[in-house]
């Protein structure tokens, strides 16, 4: 169940974008953003006649970012009190989401602040965020402090008393007092969580006379449960306590930027390394997936082909202890933030990283990895088959990856093309392309890509912030593949996966299933702040990137996919209909509307939606998984909605066991969906006979998708079209 006890259940994506075909529309502009920009630090950074401090940084950072955001956002905002407002307001939610550290009092001393933060941005000063942040530096000292005096002692759970889990509900705390016994209640809340699975999973132990759990007494599981809370805790003030000022101030100025939209992003260098990364599905390094656990830097994953996998030292559970570069002196890495650890970890292909290990047999063991670029196979498209008497080809694609900055290096269109061909190889009737979750990327692969289905013409129309509309075209007349097709959305679709959708549906060239996208129409492009600094203020980099979002895009039909989405053909009910939070829900989205079609011609073997839609229905009204998901969703909702738990232990458990049974019914989903008969393309058995891991990995894979709901809907549709 992906209900969560303290929401949000999941933050909004954040959808990267990066567009090339950009840089010719904007060369002009980023000649005078250049030449603006330039000006800007000049004016900044003369007045500085020392060495430069990490105030001159920030300064910098800063005023560099808004002057590129008042010269190429779509919708720049001016300097004012809506913005301070925003800043303002927007900055506090997300310094305290669950108003656990500012009092009344609090907000009272910052509340000047409110329509003052434009005059600062202007001015290249920071009195706000220094106050604000001393603030919850002070409340977080005093909260570790308090958090262990309050776990030292049992809980009263036969109080009548309850506790608020959704911050909208709640209010600042009057005072220091009220601030004490909400972080009281919250203790007691996560404790009592706690309490009541170990004594279900202990009350279970004994029903099935399963003599592997120790039954223990009520107190000693209440003190347990109180030491898993302080842990928790301890780890959460620990990563307070190594949270940088770069980062900090990093914090500040992506929050200006998202109040111009949710996707003007600032990033921290690090970040935008992470982004880049997110882009190409591929990073340097040496090809283990790791995780923090108990402090301890541990093998999650060894990525098949990667230089770990090959060397074979290197094992899942095995915790890294020190990392040196090369011949240099080793770094104790135990009790480091994970991220902080990968970035000792990662490095240039062809550099030699030193890791100390702590097997899982307890022996220590030194090796020596030479990295190399890694593929992360999870990011690229993948296709099977469904065999149900007649083939029907199954692509998955996580996201529109691309590299902008190596030639021949992987992309979703060619990738995808290549599969299309693999599966008219198979002789499949039909094909499932399947965009839930995919969260967008490159426009440029996005346009090739709607390609490949049509013979030729408009697929996407983008307005920049100059109001000039123009259309991206599909100019190669070669259909790769023909037949019947059908895409598969959800709520996070979204961006270049909305485009495709709807480029689909409005051509009329195959069928769009699932539940309404996530309503994102915007275009971003990266500026690298530190290609504005002139050579002789070397010292400030590197400042970070910023990304603005300059352009909108539009349906070929003049519709615009922002906020509203992409509503499906035919809709599947999903069990996380009512969770998703989509641009809708998001902090300051760019508004919503349309602009003339362009000139296009529908597919001339359109499918008859009307009909298709009518018999979906007509399937999945009678069909016992698909109406007890619907059911489900409705249960989820109901559940996301009750944010109100009592702190007794006796009706918290009464309400979970309610709860429980409700849920029961849902148990059968698994039992009644239809299996279906999936195996791998022939190109990939190859490789599975050559690869055990590679073998394993597959089957797990084909495995998840015997039991699809909506695929399953979809190879129904699919048979109806043939």
């Amino acid at each position: 169940m992906r209900v969560s006890d303290n929401p949000p259940l999941r933050k909004a994506l954040s959808l990267p974008t990066m567009y090339r075909f950009i840089d010719t529309l904007m060369k002009k502009s980023r000649i005078a953003l250049f030449t603006l920009l330039a000006v800007t630090v000049g004016l900044i950074v003369c007045a500085v006649l020392r060495p430069a401090t990490s105030n001159d940084k920030r300064r910098v950072a800063l005023q560099l970012m808004m002057t590129g955001l008042q010269a190429e956002h779509f919708k720049p905002l001016a300097l004012d009190d809506t913005l301070s407002k925003r800043v303002y307001t927007l900055y506090l939610k997300r310094l305290d989401y669950y108003k656990q550290y500012f009092t009344q009092e609090d907000i009272a001393k910052l509340k000047p602040y409110e329509f003052k933060i434009a005059s600062e941005i202007q001015a290249g000063t920071f009195e706000f965020y220094d106050l604000i942040n001393s603030i919850v530096d002070k409340r977080i000292a005093q909260d570790s402090i308090d958090t262990k005096q309050i776990l030292s002692t049992p809980f009263d759970y036969t109080k009548k008393e309850e506790f608020e889990t959704d911050p909208n509900k709640l209010t600042y705390a009057k005072d220091d007092k009220a601030l004490h016994e909400l972080r009281v209640k919250e203790l007691k809340y996560s404790a009592l969580v706690r309490v009541a699975d170990m004594l279900t999973a202990q009350e279970k132990a004994q029903e099935t006379k399963d003599t592997t759990v120790k039954i223990k007494s009520f107190e000693d599981i209440e003190k347990d449960a109180r030491k898993k809370v302080l842990k928790t805790y301890e780890n959460l003030f620990h990563g307070f306590a190594e949270t940088t000022d770069v980062e900090k101030v990093a914090e500040y100025l992506n929050t200006i930027a998202n109040v111009f939209d949710p996707h003007t992003e600032y990033f921290a260098p690090e970040e935008r390394k992470d982004f880049d990364i997110r882009m190409s599905g591929q990073l340097e390094g040496i090809g283990a997936q790791l995780a923090d656990k108990n402090d301890n830097i541990t093998v999650t994953k060894v990525i098949p082909g990667s230089p770990a996998w090959k060397n074979g030292e290197l094992k899942e559970g095995d915790i890294i202890l020190k990392v040196a570069q090369d011949t240099g002196e080793a770094v104790d890495i135990q009790g480091m933030r994970l991220d902080k650890a990968v970035e000792l970890i990662r490095g240039k292909k062809g550099t030699k990283v030193k890791l100390t290990l702590k097997k899982i047999n307890n022996t220590v063991k030194t090796i020596t990895l030479v990295r190399d670029v890694i593929q992360i196979a999870e990011t690229y498209a993948h296709d099977g088959i469904i065999d149900q008497g007649e083939k029907i080809g199954y692509i998955h694609l996580p996201e529109f990856y691309t590299n902008f900055d190596e030639s021949g290096s992987r992309t979703c269109w060619n990738d995808v093309k290549q599969e299309l061909i693999e599966l008219k190889h198979e002789g499949v009737k039909g094909i499932v392309m399947d965009l839930r979750e995919n969260g967008g990327g490159s426009l440029q692969d996005v346009v090739k890509m709607a390609g490949l289905f049509i013979s030729s013409g408009p697929i996407v129309q983008i307005k920049n912030h100059n109001q000039q509309a123009q259309t991206l075209d599909d100019k190669d007349t070669n259909v790769v593949y023909s037949g019947p097709f059908v895409v598969l959305v959800n709520g996070y679709s979204a961006s270049a996966s909305e485009i495709f959708a709807a480029a689909i549906q409005d051509y009329k060239r195959g069928v769009i299933m699932g539940s309404t996208t996530y309503g994102k129409g915007t275009v971003q492009q990266i500026f690298n702040l530190d290609d504005y600094v002139s050579a002789s203020f070397k010292d400030l980099k590197p400042l970070g990137s910023v990304k603005i979002t300059i352009s909108k895009f539009y349906r070929i039909n003049g519709g615009s996919t922002q906020l509203d989405g992409v509503t499906p053909d035919i809709a599947v009910p999903d069990r996380d209909e009512y969770l998703y939070e989509k641009e809708k829900q998001s902090e300051y989205p760019i508004n919503w509307d349309k602009i003339a079609p362009a000139n296009y011609q529908t597919w001339k073997n359109a499918p008859d939606i009307d009909k298709l839609r009518a018999d979906a229905d007509k399937n999945m009204a009678t069909d016992t998984a698909i109406q007890l998901i619907s059911q489900q969703a409705l249960q989820y909702k109901k559940q996301k909605e009750n944010t109100v738990y009592p702190l007794n232990l006796q009706e918290y458990r009464a309400q979970r066991k309610a709860e429980t049974e409700e849920n029961k019914k849902f148990e059968a989903i698994s039992r009644v969906i239809p299996e279906m008969n999936v195996h791998a393309v022939e190109a990939e058995t190859v490789k599975m006979n050559a690869d055990s891991n590679e073998a394993k990995t597959e089957k797990v894979w084909l495995k998840q998708l015997t039991k699809d709901p909506e695929l399953y809907e979809a190879t129904r549709v699919l048979d109806n079209m043939k």
